[in-house]
């Protein structure tokens, strides 16, 4: 089963489910976002942030990840 978790996008505010292809808690978050966009977020001491085709995103990261699962 997929694991999924909520991306926001800055500053519009839109926020998406995106699924997770691996996490490292505090430290990193890759996820897929319309099942072909695929964005690295890196933890900067409270939420996950990245970049992507010129936007930016933000998550507070899965609130309940399983380890291969």
């Amino acid at each position: 089963m997929e694991q999924k978790c909520t991306i926001k996008s800055v500053p519009g505010g839109k926020v998406v489910e995106a699924v997770i292809m691996e996490f490292k808690k505090g430290e990193r978050l890759m996820v897929v976002l319309n099942k072909s966009v695929k964005l690295s977020m890196s933890f900067n001491g409270r939420n996950y942030e990245g970049r992507a085709a010129g936007l930016d995103f933000e998550s507070p990261g899965p609130a309940n990840y399983k380890e291969g699962g």
